[in-house]
């Protein structure tokens, strides 16, 4: 269902043509009551007409009964305080959308909305879209003071003025929406279907060959860098932050073009991805886990304190592959055989030592800080993995804290060991 929300003000208002489109489209009615022409132009199935106190027994009532009469019974009335609080604009909130019912689609008119009212208008399509599903087709405005002398081409005889749509106005709402999403938390869902839905929309208006070509590109990769930073994916992310990096900076003519309010936020994009880049993040290197660090503290500024944790332990498993040389870095049973020397390092005794492996571990200097630190890290995964379901389980509130000290403990570890490379099983000296 097409639904009408229109208002009326205590306004003196005069006739003018409202003339909507343009050429072979356009479409015009003569009216002082722009709602009429509203209805004429849109050709809603309901229409609310919302209305304050002041125009329904007040200086409006004789422009309220006269509309009321000439919208007839399409039209039911609703209703609203002045909006002059926040309480206020609640309320006319609640009582709008208990008449729009659910997957309805709406015209929302702000041309004779009562004082603030119309600032107020972007608030309730917001919301309505929001929390009632429902479409918002149009926002419009009849703009009187934007009129212009009739020509002598037009039968009419009055001044015409134009309607505007000021409906990408609340398309930057959503663009500020899903922007604070990704600088927030990391999470690009809305930032990525955006850019896609963009891309989409100009191929199927598409006029010619002036058509985006990355934007779509640009909008999944986001989504895929996202994705793989949530489930701590560190050589993922490295590898989609690479491809940002490049696509970021391709698609600045497009950005321009047809995603204005994305390049608002562009070089904040890049910075949140390319400080996360890495060329090549199968070869294990210094410069490898010092880009996981980063991600690290990348996921406690967001406070993504699981991401965190989890990714520390491993980080610790890989300085020591790097440290032992030889093998291959990524496969699974020398990453669990490196865990299980770390949780004997510190309850068997040198002497008693039967592993070479252990025995090598044991005989490093800072064995004992790395063996503490394991320890702390497999506690605090525990805790987060079991979601505290224990005895003496830590307080939410410690994490970030805690989380930060871990960190700073593993930068410390980074700078302490011999430059060298693993790729694959090869070990290479730097």
């Amino acid at each position: 269902m097409n639904v009408l929300i229109t208002f009326l003000g205590t306004g003196d208002y005069k006739e003018v043509t409202y003339v909507w489109g343009e050429g072979a489209e356009e479409r015009s009615v003569c009216t002082k009551f722009f709602p009429l022409a509203a209805v004429e132009i849109f050709q809603p199935d309901d229409v609310l007409l919302l209305v304050t106190r002041e125009v329904r027994e007040g200086s409006g009532r004789e422009r309220y009964e006269r509309l009321c009469q000439q919208l007839g019974e399409r039209a039911r009335t609703v209703a609203i305080p002045d909006g002059k609080s926040e309480r206020e604009v609640w309320e006319i909130l609640e009582r709008i959308a208990a008449e729009v019912r659910s997957d309805s689609a709406i015209i929302l008119d702000v041309t004779h909305a009562f004082r603030s009212l119309g600032l107020s208008a972007f608030t309730i399509a917001a919301y309505l879209r929001r929390a009632r599903n429902v479409h918002v087709r149009r926002i419009i405005y009849g703009a009187y003071e934007a009129r212009h002398p009739q020509q002598e081409s037009h039968s009419s005889g009055k001044d015409r003025a134009p309607i505007f749509d000021l409906t990408p106005l609340l398309d930057l709402v959503d663009w500020l929406g899903a922007a604070e999403f990704f600088l927030r938390r990391s999470d690009a869902t809305l930032l990525g279907e955006r850019l896609q839905d963009i891309h989409q929309a100009a191929w199927q208006k598409r006029v010619g060959e002036d058509v985006p070509r990355k934007l779509k590109s640009v909008g999944r990769t986001l989504l895929e860098f996202s994705q793989a930073l949530h489930l701590a994916r560190p050589l993922e992310v490295m590898d989609y932050a690479c491809k940002l990096a490049r696509l970021l900076e391709d698609i600045k003519p497009e950005v321009e073009c047809w995603a204005k309010p994305f390049e608002v936020i562009l070089e904040q994009v890049q910075a949140e991805t390319q400080r996360l880049a890495h060329d090549n993040p199968k070869r294990l290197d210094r410069e490898n886990l010092r880009k996981q660090l980063v991600l690290v503290e990348h996921y406690v500024d967001k406070g993504l304190f699981i991401q965190a944790v989890t990714l520390m332990r491993e980080w610790v498993v890989s300085w020591i592959i790097l440290q032992r040389g030889g093998g291959n870095w990524l496969e699974r049973e020398p990453r669990e055989k490196i865990g299980k020397i770390l949780a004997l390092a510190t309850r068997v005794p040198l002497e008693e030592s039967g592993d070479e492996l252990l025995r090598w571990f044991q005989g490093l200097p800072c064995s004992e800080v790395v063996s503490n630190l394991w320890d702390r890290l497999v506690d605090m995964r525990n805790d987060l993995a079991h979601c505290g379901m224990r005895e003496g389980a830590a307080r939410s509130a410690s994490f970030g804290t805690r989380v930060r000290e871990l960190l700073d403990s593993l930068k410390a570890l980074l700078e302490s060991y011999q430059k060298r490379c693993l790729s694959g099983s090869a070990l290479f000296w730097m």
